[in-house]
């Protein structure tokens, strides 16, 4: 708080309890869903490799509002027609190298007009038996994406 004021920018630390601010409760006042404010932080991020799903959180019709009950996904509320355009390509656009520039592109818009600003990969800590073998962890999937080749 001091640190921003020091740049001359008012300041309101709030702390609420995670399961109120991410609960979801259209009725409290307290969600993430109604936090309107220049900056916040917290962390969100997606499992696996292919980003469809995650980004296509980021569409204007999904920011939250009293209109959808305050369902949305789309927290920081912006709205780009040319991102909503690509989500509904890159719905029907196969893996290859057209798909990953969209995903590119789309990433750009989120980034280049502030929906968010990407500080840190919060690192997950994973740990299995030393009897255990076939175990390969990797950052982009669920620690049990190839459980398969698990065996003692």
């Amino acid at each position: 708080k001091q640190m921003w004021q020091e740049i001359g920018v008012e300041t309101e630390l709030r702390n609420i309890d995670g399961g109120v601010f991410f609960g979801g409760d259209p009725a409290s006042p307290d969600t993430y869903q109604k936090f309107y404010a220049d900056i916040e932080m917290y962390t969100s991020n997606f499992q696996g490799t292919d980003p469809e799903i995650y980004m296509a959180a980021w569409t204007c019709d999904n920011a939250p509002g009293p209109d959808n009950q305050w369902l949305g996904t789309n927290m920081s509320r912006g709205c780009s027609p040319e991102f909503d355009a690509l989500v509904e390509r890159l719905a029907v656009t196969p893996y290859g190298e057209e798909r990953y520039e969209i995903a590119k592109r789309m990433n750009d818009i989120v980034v280049q007009n502030h929906f968010l600003i990407p500080l840190v990969w919060r690192a997950t800590a994973s740990a299995r038996s030393n009897g255990l073998k076939g175990v390969r962890v990797n950052p982009w999937d669920s620690e049990l994406w190839n459980i398969e080749d698990w065996h003692r």
